[in-house]
Formats: C-alpha cells, sequence, structure tokens
C-alpha cells in the first residue's frame, strides 16, 4: 500500500493508494522556503501517525519503504518493529546533510550540501567546503529534531530510545542518483540503483505529436520549472517568452498562463501540465530548460537530453553544478538572467556536440545496467524482506557522532598529548641547562 496525503493532488490515483488528510497549514506553505520544511515535515507525519486505519494497515506489513528526505518511515519502522528501506531522489550529498545517516563525507574531495563545488577543488575551496561541512553538521541535525522529536513522544514511539537511534534504524538505502553522483566511499547498506521514474517514452497526445512533427530538423525544446514552481516572476516569464519567440526550434513550456497577458511566438506551446518523460525520450527533442530538479535531471540524464539549469532553491544549485561538471548542462542564474544570456546559453548548448555527447554517455551508463533500476531496487527490498531486515549490513559507523566517525576526539586528545609531551621535555631541558650551566658562586680564599 502507498500512503499519500491529501494535499498531493498530482499524486496517481490507484486501488493501492491510501489517502489521509492533510493539515490545512501544509497547503498554505510555500514549499520552496527551507524555513518551512520541519513544520511541513511535523505536519505531515503528525496526521499520517494519527490516523488510526492507516496505522492498523501498516501494523500488518512486511516493510516500509519511506522517503529518505522525510523521516517520517524511521518512527513508523520504529514503532512497529518493522524492516526499513529509505529512498532517496535527492543526492547522498543532500542526504547526509539534512538526514541522520551518517554516510561518510570527506570535504577534502566530496563536495558539501549548498556549497555549489564540484569534487575538483582548489585550497581556498577545500578550506570553504571544510567550513560548510562542519556548519551543516551543526545546523541541519537540528532540522529532524525539530520535526520529529514531539511526534516521538506524543505517539510514544520506543521511548527507550533516542530520536537519532530511531533515525538510524534503516536497513538499506537506496539511491537514485547515480548519474550524478561524484565517486566516493559506499557504506555496504547503500547501494546505487539508478533512476526509478525514468522510463522508455510513450506515444505523444495527438496536439503534441502534431506540434513536434512540425519542428522539423530544428525540432524541439522543453521548458519545465516543476511542480511546485509554476509561479514564476513575471517579468521571468516575459524575458524567457521574448527568448523562446524568436528561436527556429519550436518550444513546448509547462507554464500556468492564468492571469498572465503574454507575447508568445508562433513557434511556443504552453499547457500547465505535459508529459515531461515521454517528450524528453521522443528523438526530436534537443534541449531540457529547468529549475535542476533532480527528478527532472536524471529524466533527461536517461534520454540523453542535454540541458540549461536554472535553480531556484535548495539542492538544485548543487545539482546544477554536478549536471555541468559531468558535461550535459550549462547553468544560468535566476536573478540576472536576460533575454540574450539565455538566447546564447541555449546557442551554446545546441551548436556544440559535446553536450549532447556527454548526456548520450550519462544515457548508456544507465541504460546499460544488466538490470533496470526497477528491478534492483525491486530485488533489493525483496531480498530485505526475506530476511526480515540487514541489520547486519549496518556499520558501526551509521550509530557513532560525526566527531567519532572522523576520530576528531582521537586527534583532540592526540594533540593534547603531544602539547604535553613537548611541554615536559621543554621543562627538562631547561632544568638541565640551569644544572649544568647556571654559574656556581665562587668560593673566597681564606686569610
Amino acid at each position: 500500500m502507498l500512503f499519500v496525503g491529501d494535499c498531493n493532488s498530482y499524486a496517481a490515483k490507484g486501488s493501492n493508494i491510501r489517502w489521509f488528510k492533510c493539515p490545512e497549514v501544509l497547503k498554505r506553505r510555500d514549499m520552496t522556503n527551507l524555513h518551512h520544511l520541519p513544520e511541513m515535515m511535523h505536519g505531515y507525519c503528525d496526521a499520517k501517525l494519527s490516523d488510526q486505519a492507516i496505522m492498523d494497515e501498516v501494523k500488518s506489513a512486511d516493510l516500509v519503504i519511506g522517503d529518505g528526505m522525510y523521516l517520517c518511515s524511521s518512527l513508523i519502522a520504529d514503532k512497529f518493529s518493522l524492516p526499513h528501506v529509505t529512498v532517496l531522489e535527492s543526492s547522498l550529498t543532500t542526504a547526509t546533510a539534512t538526514s541522520p545517516y551518517n554516510v561518510a563525507e570527506l570535504p577534502s574531495y566530496i563536495p558539501q550540501f549548498l556549497s555549489r563545488m564540484t569534487d575538483n577543488m582548489s585550497f581556498l575551496q577545500r578550506a570553504k567546503n571544510t567550513l560548510r561541512w562542519l556548519v551543516n553538521r551543526i545546523l541541519y541535525p537540528r532540522m529532524p529534531r525539530i520535526a520529529f522529536l514531539e511526534l516521538k513522544k506524543k505517539h510514544q514511539i520506543t521511548p527507550e530510545k533516542t530520536l537519532e537511534e530511531t533515525f538510524q534504524k534503516v536497513d538499506l538505502i537506496l539511491v537514485q542518483t547515480e548519474p550524478f553522483e561524484y565517486p566516493r566511499p559506499l557504506l555496504p547498506n547503500t547501494k546505487l540503483v539508478g533512476p526509478l521514474l525514468s522510463s522508455p517514452a510513450k506515444p505523444l497526445p495527438d496536439d503534441l505529436k502534431e506540434f513536434v512533427r512540425r519542428s522539423g530538423d530544428e525540432g524541439v525544446i522543453l521548458v519545465s520549472f516543476g511542480s511546485i514552481l509554476g509561479e514564476i516572476d513575471d517579468k521571468k516569464i516575459e524575458i524567457m517568452a521574448a527568448a523562446f519567440s524568436g528561436l527556429p526550434q519550436r518550444v513546448i513550456w509547462k507554464l500556468n498562463t492564468k492571469g498572465k497577458s503574454l507575447k508568445i511566438g508562433s513557434n511556443v506551446k504552453v499547457a500547465s501540465w505535459l508529459p515531461q518523460n515521454d517528450i524528453l525520450g521522443h528523438p526530436k527533442t534537443r534541449l531540457f530548460i529547468g529549475h535542476a530538479g533532480m527528478n527532472g535531471m536524471l529524466e533527461a540524464a536517461y534520454h540523453g537530453v542535454p540541458m540549461i539549469c536554472v535553480p531556484f532553491f535548495g539542492d538544485q544549485f548543487d545539482n546544477a553544478v554536478a549536471a555541468k561538471r559531468f558535461g550535459m548542462a550549462e547553468t544560468l542564474d535566476k536573478e540576472t538572467i536576460t533575454e540574450k544570456t539565455l538566447v546564447n546559453a541555449i546557442n551554446t548548448v545546441l551548436n556544440n556536440t559535446g553536450y549532447r555527447t556527454s548526456a548520450a554517455r550519462i544515457s548508456k551508463s544507465i541504460r546499460l545496467h544488466p538490470r533496470t533500476p526497477l528491478q534492483q531496487a525491486a530485488d533489493w527490498i525483496e531480498y530485505t524482506q526475506a530476511q526480515g531486515g540487514l541489520a547486519r549490513l549496518r556499520p558501526r559507523g551509521l550509530d557513532l557522532p560525526f566527531y567519532q566517525l572522523y576520530l576528531l576526539d582521537v586527534v583532540f586528545v592526540a594533540i593534547l598529548l603531544l602539547i604535553g609531551g613537548f611541554a615536559v621535555v621543554r621543562l627538562l631541558i631547561t632544568c638541565v641547562f640551569r644544572t649544568c650551566f647556571e654559574a656556581t658562586p665562587s668560593k673566597e680564599k681564606s686569610h
């Protein structure tokens, strides 16, 4: 069964869907504001835990699968002592900064959340990245505590355990973001399976099919800023409309035009909803312009479509940097974007074959796996269920605070001992010098 809040109207309908009522406050909050995340996670999780019908169904389950960024599934799995698999759509860097998994994050070559760096850093960048690592370890653990500590007490979930112990009861971590992960050491319970939502393209609806067919050799450009970013500043929309209307390519643009008066060229088709995966998989699609949300990036990577990333918030800035680092994208700043810079970026990506070559290489790396991402994920989930959990794959490091994980306490004591040793040696040398080389008072001759 899949449990979904009724505030997520975009969720698929089906016989295996169970709906619970979202608090009204969640429907009014700006999901792009990170400061609202603790309140949103708290409200969503409390609504789920308070729904007795849903809890009765969960109680008889064999296994819990949850979102790795929204940690409510950790509470539910611990409440009923069920095996727990968590699925990450955001990168490991984002998840380990905002979630208590304690995955090894060496700041010498692994860029930290919100650092906007790659794995190739100068000395100054490594210093900044290390500072960001420290800030993330101090700042972000507060977010889940604010969101879930009161809930753990309210619903009496394993009172004998700390919140951190409940969070760290995860048997398996499935990572979708393989194409954009920098090489790093992985723990035995962390599996890179690839994008789960990307799939071969289905035929387009008749209106879109005809629009794309008429694009000729120039092809089409898909523009989409996600389900929660439909409301873009009107001035930016006018800039984009002017840029797109002057292109030789046809543009399919996901945009809510209600209440807007836009001058749009005949080469631009606007719709409030689009079959994004199917458009990206069409052979005439030349470019994808988006906000660098990981789902859209993974679909573009799967179909080998180069990108222009215009990040808005959170991990999108790091995602955009990674896409550019791997050669399949260019980035633009949403605050300073102009018609000229947008057109120049489009021409750069379309006219330089390197972007499409890199995108094709990444697509090939996804498709050449012996089993698809969905099959791999299903294999591991079924294996976890059959085993009744994979506690044996959980390294002890998952239970350690970061200062123990990175031996900072040992280094601190070693430095103290070293300083103490130097002090003792210096004191001994000083005593020897005073004893051997100080002038002794001369004896007066007796008369």
